[in-house]
């Protein structure tokens, strides 16, 4: 058979033709990527569902998507946002907001009154928010101009700014996110907000990539975008910073196990990032377990739980449930147990139990007294490492605990609906749902809704006067007194003040924590720089 040299030339051109392709294919991809900063998180973003009046997706996203009225900055402390200025009137029923000029969505439209109302109106006719004090207390919302919002409530509302603060689900939302526009009980289409990011595409359980808000109103808009990528193993996750899949990970978003920073310690590929918080992990007390229905064993278990040890060398003493940021926190406000397995065992066998020599273990009836401990690691991974340690803290003074590691969804079922544990590792909220809206949350007591970590009628009492009073030192004296309520009843275990971790690959730069953990960075201010 014989060949014609021209199709041999045909042949050669298009083989480099598919390799030029190919090869400016490589070079657009790489560009692509060097505009990317990729974060692994752990819970899915809900990108399709992240209406601003619900709780779908994680904090970090609604968050990062739309602002809110009023900014807290921390210990108690609010700032303006949206709301440029506001009023409160002297008995706590009124509030006046003053709305920025000039602020726009990431649709174009226009911040004014009228959305302001249609977001706070939607969020409150929303089942799942029914606890929160605006939605119990709102009586009306007038809009007496377009940069004006006027809050009345049914009687004195001592907790709205803190609530508009949060990641959710109060913050500002575009009347054009539903459809029909506007409508209050619309079928929400698209998350528009006034944040420094939107929602550029989402794959459901893979990634959400944020893009730049053009009409970003308060910085320049950022020049890359943002991709929340799900990984949901710890160890994955430190594997995916290696590998470089991920430029960055870290604070409860996307938690890097404790024990594997030593991997990206001294390692000049990597920078770690550590900063304050408001967090603290305890353990909740099943009241339902005949023995913990006894002060003297839940005392027992404070004294002999030696919080030390969880500490990995930190000084920082754990001294009762919160930190020290935390609004109406003092230094002497909040009296602990310190660390005694001497006075533990004196407290056991005053609850009729008997010290057994074969087993080490006190025994009341032929029972030992054992303890069962839920714990979830796909959040927080260093809770395997901290139960084993409580293990062994319980161990020796006599008690025997069990661990049972369950996955997220069944974890918070067993939390808030199954109650199927004796002890549960949980951590407080953060921010400005500290500490009044996190212990009512968990810890009032009512006849038709019972406390979901404690029940104590004089406890749920002094958060209702707190609630009643606009006066700060008056608050404060009640906080006093519901710190050492807390003590005294023995109504959690403490077991450590966590700090915000980050690990990121050292070409990103910019790296700034911001003023609320659900919003843990300044992520608009993030860059790649060449290396």
């Amino acid at each position: 058979m014989f060949r014609t040299p021209g199709c041999s030339v045909i042949v050669v051109l298009i083989l480099a033709l598919l390799v030029g392709c190919s090869q400016e294919q490589s070079i657009i991809s790489s560009k692509e990527e060097s505009k990317q900063i990729v974060v692994a998180v752990t819970q899915d973003a809900e990108g399709d569902k992240l209406d601003a009046a619900t709780y779908n997706g994680s904090r970090h996203t609604h968050a990062a998507v739309y602002d809110a009225l009023v900014e807290y900055e921390g210990e108690g402390k609010l700032a303006p946002s949206l709301a440029e200025s506001w009023e409160v009137s002297d008995d706590g029923k009124i509030y006046s907001f003053h709305l920025k000029e000039q602020v726009k969505f990431s649709d174009g439209s226009p911040l004014n009154a009228a959305a302001v109302k249609f977001s706070l109106e939607r969020a409150i006719s929303r089942e799942e928010n029914a606890t929160l004090e605006i939605s119990r207390l709102l009586k009306t919302i007038e809009t007496p101009d377009d940069s004006t919002v006027v809050l009345t409530f049914k009687e004195t509302a001592t907790q709205v700014l803190y609530e508009l603060s949060q990641a959710r689900p109060f913050r500002i939302m575009s009347p054009n996110s539903v459809t029909p526009a506007g409508d209050v009980n619309g079928t929400f289409q698209q998350a528009i907000g006034t944040g420094p990011w939107k929602i550029g595409s989402y794959k459901q359980g893979v990634e959400t990539v944020l893009v730049a808000n053009e009409y970003y109103w308060a910085e320049n808009p950022s020049e890359y975008s943002l991709v929340f990528k799900v990984i949901t193993d710890p160890q994955a996750r430190v594997l995916a910073l290696q590998s470089g899949e991920v430029d960055l990970a870290g604070g409860e978003l996307g938690n890097v196990p404790a024990e594997s920073l030593s991997v990206f310690q001294n390692n000049e590929k990597f920078v770690i990032e550590t900063g304050s918080s408001t967090m603290s992990y305890f353990l909740v007390l099943n009241q339902n377990n005949a023995d913990l229905s006894e002060k003297n064993i839940r005392q027992a278990i404070n004294y002999g739980n030696d919080t030390s040890k969880y500490r990995n060398g930190s000084d920082e003493t754990v001294k009762g449930l919160f930190q020290q940021k935390v609004a109406f926190v003092t230094d002497d406000n909040q009296p602990f147990y310190s660390y005694d397995p001497g006075k533990a065992k004196p407290l056991i066998e005053a609850s009729g139990y008997a010290w057994n020599e074969k087993n080490h273990l006190y025994e009341k009836d032929g029972r030992a007294l054992q303890l069962r401990l839920v714990i979830q690691t796909e959040e927080y991974p260093e809770w395997k490492e901290m139960a084993e340690i409580f293990q062994d803290n319980m161990k020796q003074i006599g008690i025997q605990v069990d661990i049972v590691n369950q996955e997220r969804a069944a974890y918070y079922d067993t939390l808030w609906s199954s109650k199927d544990y004796d002890l549960l590792m949980y951590r407080t909220y953060a921010d400005a749902q500290l500490p009044y809206r996190f212990l009512s949350s968990l810890f009032y007591n009512s006849s038709s809704t019972p406390g979901v970590a404690f029940q104590d009628a004089p406890l749920s009492d002094l958060l209702d006067q707190i609630a009643d009073t606009v006066s700060v030192d008056r608050q404060q004296a009640l906080f006093d007194q519901v710190f050492l309520r807390m003590h005294e009843e023995v109504m959690s275990v403490p077991m450590y003040y966590t700090k915000q971790t980050f690990v990121h690959k050292r070409d990103v730069v910019g790296f700034a924590f911001n003023a609320i953990e659900d919003n843990p960075l300044k992520w608009h201010h993030l860059k790649k720089e060449a290396q």
